[in-house]
């Protein structure tokens, strides 16, 4: 982009894809500004890893598309239109409010709530078309009074708990749990899942998980069912295979690739997500050379960074230095070229021949990928490719 670039439309975050041109500034006035921090969203290269990802799976295998908080920063209401011409099969939510906004925009597809959903919302569940998770027999009861009420049948999925400690029906007494759901009218279980507390870190406590989850579904007859355990980091390790018969993605569609080995390790990704801003002052401190940058903590940018944090500016990867203020950053400019005022510099992403990932950038701040990609407010600019 270049460095006197202003701001073409102004609008909501959620208008929708089909109101705006393909390359769109989101900003915070009604008014045309010079963007001094923005993130960068390419929408073609989301689509083509969800493709990638796609055609690495078994033949037959879902794909289900997780899509919360936002699209993890993404905007969602972009990302989903992207996301389904690359084969999204279903769309998986936190709650009722991303459910419905989902709806709006792609209202031909299955839509998982994944987190429980509040009594006083299971009217709602009705209203937008949406399948919840169920993590208990008096849950499922609910659901089925308010179905028969009705005249309906609802899907629901079935969450078991196999070691996560969160929502889900525990493992040891699942089996008792899911017969009774099972004879319940008005409902359907269209789908029995997990959550892995760990993939990314712990192989053995994962593969534990697994054996769980295999062992608990395995007194039923899962025709008919989607049955998803695997995120992005667990294929990895544990093939895709029965009884399994659906994904759910999340990082990895992002073009985050959570694993360096494994199966899927040839999945051709791009990185989707950079976080930009602008040089607003050089200075010279002592010996050094200081560049203020027009971003800090209120803009995601977090005050824990390490020693080896690092921002691309002037052709070279400055240091980051001392603490970071509430809307400036100060970084070493002495290793770079002729820096000025109005200079773009690059937390996450690619600039004068260089790139920080966003994995590497999370190291440094003492965050996980999925923090960084949400922590990012809205008083920054969106530039969408």
């Amino acid at each position: 982009m270049e460095s006197g670039a202003r701001a073409d439309f102004t609008f909501d975050f959620c208008t929708r894809p089909s109101e705006i041109s393909a390359i769109t500034i989101l900003t915070a006035v009604n008014r045309q500004l010079p963007l001094r921090s923005w993130i960068e969203i390419d929408f073609q290269r989301l689509e083509s890893n969800v493709r990638s990802i796609k055609s690495a799976l078994p033949a037959g295998v879902k794909y289900v598309c997780v899509v919360k908080a936002d699209a993890y920063g993404h905007c969602m209401p972009h990302a989903l239109v992207r996301f389904a011409r690359g084969g999204a099969d279903i769309f998986a939510v936190a709650n009722l409010y991303e459910a419905s906004r989902v709806r709006e925009i792609i209202p031909d597809k299955p839509v998982l709530v994944l987190s429980p959903v509040l009594a006083a919302e299971m009217e709602l569940v009705f209203d937008y078309g949406a399948t919840p998770a169920v993590s208990s027999f008096a849950e499922a009861a609910a659901f089925s009074d308010l179905a028969l009420a009705r005249g309906k049948v609802l899907d629901v999925h079935i969450k078991l708990d196999t070691g996560m400690g969160r929502a889900g029906i525990w493992h040891e007494r699942a089996v008792g749990e899911i017969r009774k759901i099972l004879g319940l009218g008005g409902i359907r279980v269209a789908g029995i899942f997990s959550h892995l507390s760990s993939a990314d870190e712990d192989e053995e406590y994962t593969r534990g998980q697994f054996d769980i989850f295999r062992r608990t579904v395995s007194h039923f007859d899962l025709s008919g069912m989607l049955v998803h355990l695997h995120n992005s980091a667990a294929l990895r390790y544990v093939k895709v295979e029965p009884p399994f018969n659906a994904v759910r993605m999340g990082l990895l569609q992002y073009g985050i690739n959570p694993f360096p080995d494994g199966e899927y390790a040839g999945i051709r990704l791009e990185s989707v997500l950079s976080f930009k801003s602008r040089i607003l002052a050089v200075s010279s401190r002592g010996p050094k050379r200081i560049a203020t940058v027009a971003a800090g903590y209120a803009d995601g940018v977090p005050s824990g960074f390490t020693d080896k944090a690092r921002a691309i500016a002037g052709g070279a990867k400055c240091p980051i230095l001392g603490n970071v203020g509430l809307d400036e950053t100060a970084i070493c400019v002495d290793g770079a070229g002729d820096v000025k005022v109005g200079d773009p510099v690059t937390f996450i992403g690619e600039q004068d021949g260089l790139e920080i990932s966003l994995v590497d950038y999370s190291r440094w701040t003492r965050r996980i990928p999925w923090e960084t990609m949400v922590a990012i407010p809205k008083r920054v600019g969106r530039v969408f490719k």
